[in-house]
């Protein structure tokens, strides 16, 4: 079992919290959270690119000239690739760049991840993320005290104001627990979660 450094919203310790031993003893493998990183990023590509080869440029069938005598080299039809408008040779067509990688796996890398977040001291809970209205300067101040390079804070749905808040301060971002993935704990040098969002990562842990 860890204890993590409970903190308000100005920054300031304020205590302790208890973590459960399910959410700090997952193994790290460093690989395995490579491979997830990897297809989480490549499923996010439109992969939209898309070439027409020279059956389907809308040119002439016909010679663009007779065969012999003009002094020009041979030219068989418009549509050809080597003229400017014609047809891509082995160009790019709509694909999908999804890899697959198991659930079981997603997982583990995900909790082997937070369990080394964790392991090095790198998280703080947060009371809660009660903001009446977004002020970024807040955020900005807890990052700053923090020392922060690059911030993500973790709340729930309800937690609007500071999601509105964080989107303006650099190297900030703001994610809901339940949408929480590998890239945004591989992409961050320090944590801060709510005590809702902590109870609800150990809960989907079980």
């Amino acid at each position: 079992m860890a204890i993590l450094t409970k903190i308000n919203i100005a920054g300031e310790n304020i205590g302790e919290v208890e973590v459960a031993e399910s959410l700090c003893s997952a193994t790290y493998k460093p690989e395995l959270a490579h491979a997830v990183y990897v297809a989480i990023m490549a499923s996010q590509r439109s992969g939209n690119a898309c070439t027409k080869t020279k059956g389907e440029v809308k040119a002439s069938g016909s010679k663009p000239w007779r065969q012999k005598g003009t002094g020009r080299a041979r030219a068989g039809y418009k549509a050809s690739p080597v003229w400017r408008g014609g047809g891509v040779v082995f160009g790019p067509k709509p694909r999908s760049y999804d890899k697959k990688v198991n659930k079981r796996d997603k997982k583990a890398a995900f909790y082997g991840i937070l369990a080394e977040i964790i392991r090095e001291n790198k998280i703080s809970v947060i009371e809660n993320w009660d903001l009446e209205v977004p002020k970024t300067k807040v955020i900005a101040a807890l990052k700053d005290k923090l020392g922060s390079r690059k911030l993500l804070c973790i709340g729930e749905v309800k937690d609007i104001s500071a999601r509105l808040s964080a989107r303006n301060v650099p190297a900030t971002t703001f994610v809901e627990a339940g949408s929480l993935n590998v890239i945004d704990l591989a992409d961050s040098t320090e944590v801060i979660i709510s005590e809702s969002g902590l109870k609800l990562l150990e809960s989907r842990c079980e």
